[in-house]
């Protein structure tokens, strides 16, 4: 059985001084490590990750639990109470514009705050390292990155933090200590899918989802760059020394569950034994992962390609979300009445129809059934492979 703990934590204080927390849970095993971070809810409308972790509050007290999991659903209170009319619109942050999730800290690069000491140098790391083990280059490297954390908050006291680096240290201070971290979001339209760090094949495979989306060791802000790049950054420090036994030693990944502003209590279930499944992979929990289905297939990030709308309309979709297609097939039709110029009018004259630009998958449609010309209207994988 595990023990359970359960704080919250403040992520922004607002005009009336009133405190928006998010609640945490500690399942601890048998053991401290490996510790697992998984957090939901992120962006307001992206809900479906609170109800894997509602099925993993129940699954961690039937499974054997070897490690640590801190689980924090509604992680961002800010995003879920965003809400215009009765749509939530909790992507980016109504005081500043930007995305919550595109604002976490480089901890190996140069970073926001003008102290030096506020993030790690690799090569100077690596080079006082060369002889230690591999665990107490984990160890030593956590507590550098924990001291990069303090650097930046120490800032704070006297120059003060936006509010989109008060947010990101109350989660990377949490997030900072795991070994495995998981962000669950949601598409606009779109199945299950993974953003992967590159090489962790085997990971994928646990995770059994039916799309991954692998992701080079470069830092654009998400909460899986900002665990698995840093690390990253160390490994290729050693290789540089030319010490190849340093591995990347945390991955973080972001799990993508389903369509946004949609919530299943039964899909959550499913969800949490896909996730049960990564865990038993890191070691987390006891046993083995599940077999992964018949296929997995995965592109590069790179060749993770957006179609922007051509004109404005109505969006009639041609194939689903998931779909394999050919260069050429028709997979959205755009309508708009008032394309009909000749009477009578034709309905055929109202509708354009969209192609795929090459071969692949069409993975993610634009949430909202009307767009205008230059909006997102899908995102599909191309030069896929199979895992």
């Amino acid at each position: 059985m595990a023990k359970w703990e359960r704080r919250d934590v403040v992520v922004r204080t607002n005009a009336t001084g009133h405190e928006l927390t998010a609640p945490v849970f500690v399942a601890r095993g048998r053991q401290e490590r490996p510790l697992a971070y998984i957090q939901a809810n992120v962006h307001g409308g992206e809900l479906q990750g609170n109800a894997a972790i509602l099925a993993l509050f129940e699954l961690l007290e039937r499974e054997p639990l070897r490690g640590t999991v801190i689980l924090v659903p509604r992680v961002n209170p800010v995003s879920a109470n965003q809400q215009v009319g009765d749509y939530v619109a909790g992507v980016y942050d109504f005081l500043t514009g930007n995305n919550f999730n595109r604002g976490y800290l480089y901890l190996t690069g140069p970073s926001r705050s003008a102290s030096a000491a506020s993030y790690v140098d690799v090569d100077s790391f690596a080079a006082a390292h060369q002889s230690s083990s591999v665990g107490e280059i984990r160890e030593d490297f956590r507590e550098s990155l924990k001291a990069a954390l303090d650097a930046i908050e120490t800032e704070t006291r006297v120059w003060g933090a936006d509010s989109r680096l008060d947010f990101s240290l109350a989660i990377q201070r949490m997030a900072v200590e795991a070994d495995l971290v998981l962000d669950l979001h949601t598409g606009d339209r779109a199945p299950r899918y993974l953003y992967v760090p590159e090489g962790a094949v085997a990971a994928a495979r646990a995770f059994g989802f039916p799309f991954v989306l692998e992701v080079p060791a470069r830092f654009g802000g998400a909460l899986d760059e900002a665990s698995f790049v840093p690390w990253q950054d160390l490994s290729d420090a050693f290789d540089r020394l030319g010490r190849n036994d340093v591995p990347r030693l945390i991955d973080g990944y972001t799990v993508e569950l389903g369509s946004m502003n949609s919530f299943s209590l039964e899909a959550g279930q499913a969800d949490a034994l896909r996730i049960a499944s990564a865990l038993r992979h890191y070691g987390i929990l006891d046993g083995e992962p599940e077999p992964p289905p018949s296929r997995i297939t995965a592109c590069s990030i790179g060749d993770y390609r957006s179609l922007n709308a051509p004109v404005g309309g109505l969006v009639d979709l041609a194939v689903q979300p998931g779909t394999p297609v050919k260069a050429g097939d028709v997979v959205v039709r755009l309508v708009d009445p008032s394309r009909c110029r000749t009477l009578p009018p034709r309905a055929t004259d109202a509708i354009v129809e969209v192609r795929a630009p090459e071969d692949g998958v069409v993975l993610l449609f634009h949430a909202f059934s009307s767009v205008p010309k230059g909006a997102r209207l899908f995102s599909m994988m191309t030069r896929t492979r199979t895992l």
